[in-house]
């Protein structure tokens, strides 16, 4: 058997098949290796959600609890965005987003250091970003989405959307 003792590049052709493990070495197999034709089967890859709420354009941010997710394996959650089309203006009314989460054994809990807050002349399709303090999310775990509103002068923004990135793990 040959053994490249100097570690140099080393070129295969043909086809190569093995008894036992073969053992490859960290990022040796990425994108480019998966042959389209032979699918990697989904039990075994983290799958990326985009969870949306949102509310309509054209009436006032309301508030709501209203539940968005339910995890079927564990989760890691990746990023919570909140954007509106036409932002709160002309006064002091505002809203925040808060993304919590809740299971059958425990009450609802943030998992967001504070909610998201959209004030008072924020320019219209600002994204804003909450900073996640608990990104553990369990299977059988619901996330909710919480907007609250405040104030009572000015127009309250219309059409929110809420984005909560997640990667959820195989089952």
């Amino acid at each position: 058997m040959a053994t490249n003792t100097d570690h140099s590049d080393c070129v295969h052709t043909g086809t190569h098949s093995f008894t036992g493990t073969c053992n490859l070495p960290t990022s040796s197999v990425g994108d480019s290796q998966a042959n389209s034709g032979d699918p990697i089967d989904t039990d075994k890859l983290k799958h990326r959600h985009a969870i949306t709420y949102y509310q309509a354009d054209g009436t006032d941010v309301a508030a709501v609890t209203v539940p968005v997710f339910i995890a079927r394996a564990a989760c890691t959650l990746v990023s919570v965005e909140v954007s509106c089309v036409d932002a709160c203006e002309g006064g002091d009314k505002t809203f925040t987003v808060d993304v919590q989460k809740a299971d059958a054994a425990a009450a609802a809990a943030t998992v967001l250091t504070t909610p998201v807050t959209y004030p008072a002349e924020t320019a219209d399709y600002t994204v804003r970003t909450g900073t996640i303090s608990s990104a553990t999310v369990d299977d059988g775990d619901t996330l909710l989405v919480v907007v609250a509103v405040s104030g009572s002068t000015g127009n309250q923004g219309q059409g929110l959307c809420v984005t909560i990135n997640i990667d959820e793990s195989p089952t």
